[in-house]
């Protein structure tokens, strides 16, 4: 079998992550090729050294009009059995490059569509009938596809996504050994975020309640792991308060298993999600989770069991939740091991994929609509 994926960038982000685990996967039975609209990222490099084949049609601002047609050629040239299309602009390229050509095209949006202006999404309605079968990582999106975006109910698979107990797992030696490295003692409560520093992540709100709990409990510390282009702001925030001895923007990262397991809470307070990897990672360590509203993330966190959740953007009621997980190692714990009980809901996305490849081909695949 032969899958081309498309997808919009390989820079470092959810969706460019779950790619990056689900191609790898693929390739050690088929062959597989994934295809960038945008100049290769990091996640790029990651896949080949793992041996997939990963190209780019290096699409810039003022260069999109033309990259449908070089797109349509690309496939072509390697006629695929399935394409495989992700976020937004993959997907609407790739249902224009494969119209009439008799290719099965699956699509996973990996975002928000509901945030996208009205042209994004009128674009999206139109073409939506070209895709043989759309699989929504969150509940909260295949919701939105069939009851706003009108897709039929017989073409939208939900299939939820999942993070790898191999590389996400508790471990006492690496908590102990990142601790002593960046100067953490038994007594720091460690918050942590892993996301982009992006206004839809809401970096600022988690570091404006940050700074409101170490004013009550000192002996707290935050590390934000991931970049973006929200970090100078971040940088300019935390000298005006004082906060380099206590924040640390670590950038991207690739050891994230390593880094969950030094922290103690995991907070992500995004304005937009479906369902954040960063998430379920962080259930498969065993740390409680603060998170907002957004997406399918209150279906992962239990309020008061695992964590707790937030309206989006109440700074107030962020503050006072850290807080509280901040002063209590007992509570944390016990929240922990609740999220590990969770976790085990997860399902192998990778291999219910290529069980969904084999049966397109087959044409023996029906979504369930009762």
């Amino acid at each position: 079998m032969k899958i081309l994926y498309i997808i919009t960038s390989t820079d470092v982000g959810g969706a460019e992550k779950a790619l990056a685990e689900l191609a790898a996967f693929t390739a050690k039975e088929h062959t597989v090729k994934v295809l960038s609209l945008k100049p290769l990222g990091p996640v790029a490099r990651e896949l080949q050294a793992a041996g997939v084949e990963v190209a780019s049609l290096n699409m810039q601002w003022y260069s999109q009009t033309r990259i449908i047609q070089k797109l349509s050629a690309a496939v072509e040239a390697f006629r695929p059995d399935i394409v495989h299309a992700m976020l937004y602009r993959g997907i609407e390229y790739a249902r224009t490059a494969c119209a009439g050509k008799g290719i099965k095209l699956i699509t996973t949006p990996h975002f928000d569509l509901s945030k996208k202006n009205f042209a994004l999404r009128w674009a999206d309605r139109l073409l939506k009938d070209l895709d043989t079968l759309t699989v929504a990582e969150s509940f909260s999106t295949a919701r939105y596809l069939v009851e706003k975006q009108k897709y039929q109910k017989n073409k939208v698979y939900l299939l939820p996504n999942g993070a790898d107990e191999k590389a996400f797992y508790p471990d006492a030696s690496a908590r102990a050994a990142m601790r002593k490295k960046y100067g953490y003692t038994p007594d720091n409560a460690v918050f942590i975020s892993v996301a982009r520093l992006a206004p839809v992540k809401d970096p600022l709100t988690l570091l404006q309640a940050f700074r409101n709990v170490l004013r009550s409990f000192p002996f707290t510390r935050l590390v934000y792991v991931g970049d973006g282009a929200e970090r100078e702001k971040l940088e300019a925030f935390i000298r005006q308060n004082k906060l380099e001895q206590t924040v640390l923007l670590a950038g991207e990262q690739t050891n994230i298993n390593d880094w969950l397991n030094m922290a103690d809470v995991f907070v992500l307070p995004s304005v937009e999600e479906s369902l954040p990897l960063a998430l379920l990672e962080a259930l498969r360590v065993g740390l409680p989770c603060v998170v907002s509203d957004a997406g399918d993330m209150p279906l992962w966190v239990e309020h008061g069991k695992n964590g707790f959740v937030f309206k989006k953007g109440d700074l107030t009621l962020l503050s006072c939740l850290m807080a509280e997980l901040a002063d209590s190692p007992e509570r944390r714990a016990e929240m922990g091991r609740y999220s590990l009980t969770l976790a085990k809901r997860m399902t192998d996305t990778s291999k219910q994929y290529q069980s969904i490849y084999q049966q397109l081909i087959n044409n023996s695949f029906h979504v369930k609509t009762a």
